[in-house]
């Protein structure tokens, strides 16, 4: 009678985990069937992170983006004990689609390189992951107005702490609507950051255009009818 309960129960357990192993593959929008293998990392510190969160979410070869701290000594920094870390922007792009130097010209056209920062908290920054990226930004800076002082820093990569989650994608994070369904399907945090569909949330609530990439992606988002009808008159 033992055995015959214990293996009831391991069928209804069994039951369980592929029944949701099932509900999380059909919730995954198809935007988010992403090869991490291919993908390519690139991490700017740009002033506030709000900003460029927004920014290059909007970015078509743009897959992944998540806010944090980069640049000090301080291990584990949080927003209210930075040390001499510096507010970034992380990146994973796919190389096939946009190219670094695309990004990086994204990143000086979208801030004052030319100011100098009051603390450490707001710089300009860029981190090279490899010496190609190294070579693309001495390469691009050569051109840059030599008559002005240029304050963005050149760093090698080390480490990236994220930043807590009510930083991330914190624009969309005010629209109860998007949200509400959106974390029907990342229930997980991490998820939720690292999601392509939830980039692009955040950049066309942050800055109303996007209609020519919404087009040409709505079909992938898995978002309800009634949420894609409002978004379409959202967006410019």
């Amino acid at each position: 009678m033992n055995f015959v309960y214990i293996l009831v129960v391991l069928l209804l357990s069994m039951l369980v985990i592929n029944t949701s192993v099932q509900a999380n593959t059909v919730n995954k929008p198809p935007i988010d069937n992403i090869d991490s293998k291919k993908l390519k990392t690139a991490t700017f510190a740009m002033g506030c992170f709000w900003g460029p969160d927004v920014l290059f979410g909007g970015v078509q070869g743009v897959l992944r983006t998540r806010v944090g701290y980069a640049g000090g000594k301080m291990d584990n920094p949080t927003y209210h004990n930075l040390g001499s870390h510096t507010e970034t922007i992380q990146i994973e792009y796919d190389p096939n689609i946009t190219s670094y130097q695309e990004l990086l010209e994204l990143f000086f056209e979208n801030h004052n390189p030319y100011v100098k920062p009051y603390g450490s908290q707001y710089k300009s920054i860029v981190f090279y992951h490899n010496q190609e990226q190294k070579n693309i930004y001495e390469n691009y800076v050569k051109n840059l107005d030599k008559e002005k002082t240029l304050y963005t820093e050149l760093k090698e990569y080390s480490n990236f702490y994220l930043a807590e989650f009510y930083h991330q994608k914190y624009r969309l994070q005010s629209y109860s609507r998007l949200m509400s369904e959106l974390r029907e399907i990342y229930p997980n945090d991490n998820d939720f950051i690292n999601s392509t569909l939830v980039a692009r949330m955040n950049y066309y609530v942050g800055t109303q255009q996007g209609r020519e990439l919404f087009e040409k992606e709505k079909n992938d988002y898995g978002l309800s009818e009634e949420l894609l009808q409002w978004l379409e008159s959202y967006i410019k």
